[in-house]
């Protein structure tokens, strides 16, 4: 999951990276000029540099946000688990108590008499 993430995000910046050297103005079309360097896939992470474009103020507040919601809903998950987890615990004592009360109060009642007559 992690690294379908870091590959989408490298995607997209080598996409905006490709769209702004077509948009960007050239310097003639000298023959046997280098081309540029092409942009690393390894490059800093959005919110690393900060950014003057409100859309991408906007999607890095968005990543922020959707970060910090899956971290409170992981250790949300984690609580549910472990209350579920001592819930179960204290009803298998339960009821091994119960049962445990049922057999002696069976076992300290003499057996009721039967009138089975023929």
């Amino acid at each position: 999951m992690k690294t379908r993430h870091i590959l989408i995000s490298s995607l997209f910046m080598a996409l905006a990276g490709s769209a702004m050297a077509q948009n960007a103005p050239t310097s003639g079309n000298v023959v046997g000029a280098a081309p540029a360097a092409p942009m690393s896939a390894t490059a800093t992470t959005p919110s690393a540099v900060p950014s003057n474009d409100p859309f991408v103020q906007k999607r890095q507040a968005d990543a922020d946000a959707k970060a910090e919601y899956k971290a409170q809903k992981k250790a949300a998950k984690q609580e549910y688990k472990a209350d579920k987890k001592a819930a179960k615990a204290q009803l298998k004592q339960e009821k091994k108590d119960s049962t445990a009360q049922r057999n002696e109060a069976l076992a300290a009642s003499p057996a009721p008499p039967t009138d089975k007559t023929p």
